[in-house]
């Protein structure tokens, strides 16, 4: 009768949980590694986009400035904050949506002063220029 190491195919299985338990855990480490969010910043005034820590409820890419959490808690009452960010519109087109909004979709008219730091921030935001590619 042929030892494990004189027959070639159970030499070839008897081999493999040793490779597996040796090599796999590191493979696994080093996949895991590739998994970990990148460093966060610390937020300066001349920071445009949200360096907040992963519990930021609007999301790292929700710049920071000033109408930031009502601009979000406004948007994020119906919709994804997904949807904000890939449109990139005209002041004068984020106008005439939340009109719309209030009209069509029943949303809350906003305070003439909410309204216009809602706007300033999606106009400085989210233009045409800025689309979420």
């Amino acid at each position: 009768m042929l030892s494990i190491f004189q027959n070639p195919i159970r030499s070839t299985f008897a081999i493999l949980p040793v490779t597996f338990g040796l090599v796999f855990p590191f493979t696994l480490t080093s996949f895991a590694e590739t998994l970990s969010p990148a460093p966060v910043q610390t937020a300066t005034s001349d920071t445009t986009t949200s360096s907040l820590d992963e519990d930021d409820e609007f999301g790292r890419d929700w710049p920071l400035g000033p109408g930031r959490d009502d601009t979000g808690y406004l948007c994020s009452a119906c919709h994804s904050l997904a949807i904000v960010k890939q449109q990139g519109l005209k002041r004068d087109d984020w106008d005439e949506l939340l009109d719309w909004m209030v009209d069509e979709q029943g949303m809350d008219e906003p305070e003439a002063a909410d309204r216009k730091v809602i706007l300033d921030y999606l106009a400085k935001n989210f233009n045409i220029d800025r689309r979420l590619k």
